[in-house]
């Protein structure tokens, strides 16, 4: 990335967004947040590529362009936002740069401290979603492979403090636990400034994969968290995510989010006219996707089938004897009901 750290002001804190190259195609950005009690470094990048160095050059440019007296040595904390290795990879040089004690929330915390076994558990269950869902033996293993991939660059480390209730704080930072995205995720405020993480981004929708794969995750979950998120925010007027530039107004974003997801269920309700799989919808939906994109097209289709069977707009007919292959078909409107299903309905 060619841009410099930039700078935004609540009261007596400063916040710096540190950009990141954070895998081929994937761009995001780190967060120094710098108040008189402490100097909290939120998120480190994914460790891949150039992005350590990146990192380690967003300080030196903040301390030589804004005269900001930062330096590793200076942090008091070094906070993870959620467990998705865009995020946290990168967390092995930070901890050979500084000695600052690292958080996470405790859902999320495993992520970090047992990575090896969750992730072969992880695999595992992403696995069997994708023979569920109707995919083709051999596409599922390369989907594998692009789920995996450099995953291997990253090794368990240690945790020094969690997060483990719905609402805490951390020198001037509020912190609200808000899942859906991740189990673990995290938003955070200070003065009239909320960093969003992956919760809410400018332009696209943060990516839904089915609560089957991991508890605290899912459309439900999320949309939960995005009332309490509007309730919790309100007065705030800018918010910073993990990606992308500035919201500057993160009400009427947070009323997109759930228009899309309004829609994308629509979609879904509409084309289950006749039992199809998983793998069928997002063949409908998202025909061009392939790779990783493919992959998470995939999980996407799976978050909204699973909200809508929930919501009983669709019903499970059954899996094929021969193969673990799950079908889904739309209930008919009641009389006197909308011909298709409300996402933010009862049911």
């Amino acid at each position: 990335m060619n841009e410099t750290p930039q700078r935004f002001d609540a009261g007596s804190v400063r916040i710096y967004r540190i950009p990141l190259d954070l895998f081929p195609g994937l761009t995001g950005y780190a967060h120094l947040v710098v108040a008189p009690e402490c100097m909290v470094l939120l998120d480190v990048g994914s460790g891949f590529g150039e992005c350590n160095d990146q990192l380690h050059a967003g300080l030196a440019s903040i301390r030589s362009d804004h005269g900001e007296a930062v330096g590793w040595d200076r942090l008091t904390h070094v906070l993870i936002t959620h467990g998705h290795i865009d995020h946290y990879g990168g967390l092995g040089f930070v901890r050979s740069k500084t000695s600052a004690p690292v958080g996470i929330h405790l859902l999320d915390r495993r992520v970090l401290t047992d990575f090896e076994r969750r992730l072969e558990a992880m695999a595992d269950r992403l696995r069997r979603f994708l023979r569920a869902a109707g995919v083709e033996r051999a596409e599922v293993e390369d989907l594998m492979e692009v789920y995996l991939f450099a995953k291997h660059l990253f090794a368990s480390q240690a945790v020094d403090f969690t997060v483990a209730t719905a609402e805490a704080d951390l020198g001037p930072l509020r912190i609200l636990h808000t899942p859906g995205h991740c189990p673990g995720q995290i938003v955070l405020q200070v003065g009239e400034i909320v960093l969003t993480s992956d919760h809410v981004l400018p332009g696209i929708t943060p990516h839904m994969a089915p609560g089957s794969l991991a508890r605290n995750t899912g459309l439900s979950s999320y949309l939960a968290s995005l009332d309490r998120l509007e309730a919790w925010a309100a007065p705030c007027r800018l918010a910073l995510g993990g990606h992308g530039r500035p919201i500057p107004n993160l009400r009427s974003r947070i009323s997109e989010i759930r228009r899309h997801h309004e829609d994308r269920l629509q979609s879904v309700w509409q084309v289950l006219d006749q039992p199809r799989t998983i793998a069928d919808l997002t063949d409908k939906l998202f025909p061009t996707a392939t790779g990783y994109h493919r992959l998470l097209a995939l999980e996407e289709v799976g978050a909204h089938v699973e909200y809508l069977q929930s919501r009983r707009r669709i019903r499970h007919v059954g899996a094929d004897r021969r193969k673990p292959i799950a079908r889904y078909l739309r209930l008919t409107a009641r009389p006197g009901s909308r011909a298709a299903p409300s996402a933010f309905s009862s049911a």
